[in-house]
């Protein structure tokens, strides 16, 4: 297998301990510590 067919690793995401994991915060705005993605 050639270096091109390799795809790129992804970075490793953790799920947010604010929203858990919804990207939205108790109030239904987005999080304001993972801006919404529900990942840090």
């Amino acid at each position: 297998m050639s270096e091109e067919a390799i795809p790129p690793a992804a970075p490793p995401r953790h799920q947010c301990c604010t929203c858990g994991g919804t990207g939205i915060d108790s109030y239904g705005d987005t999080c304001p510590h993972c801006e919404g993605y529900g990942y840090c």
